[in-house]
């Protein structure tokens, strides 16, 4: 019975973290940089916010389905560059993974 217990204290302790980064967390503001590994946008407070971005993070844009698959047509990997612009407006859904900084889980363009 020790064993079992002792077995869920370890199991608790090492799943901890990963729940921690499932949670998803929204922010909104204005894009004041984006590149194609990150984008950095600007709240209504002033702050800064830096997100990492990959292949895993999905772009929303009004015409953006139109031009993912055109670039797709050419043979070319969409990227974050290809729809969101500095000065735009968007929503971030994101996850906060310690020490990785924050990821990027969508971007949806106002």
């Amino acid at each position: 019975m020790f064993r079992f217990a002792a077995a869920l204290v370890v199991l608790g302790l090492v799943a901890a973290p990963l729940h921690a980064a499932d949670k998803t967390m929204t922010t909104k503001g204005t894009v004041k940089t984006v590149a194609a590994d990150s984008l950095t946008i600007t709240d209504s407070a002033g702050k800064d916010w830096t997100f990492k971005v990959d292949t895993n993070t999905k772009v929303v844009a009004s015409g953006g389905s139109h031009k993912t698959a055109d670039t797709k047509a050419m043979g070319k990997t969409p990227m974050i560059t290809d729809e969101v612009k500095a000065g735009a407006k968007v929503s971030v859904k994101y996850h906060d993974m310690a020490a990785q900084g924050m990821h990027a889980a969508e971007v949806r363009v106002l």
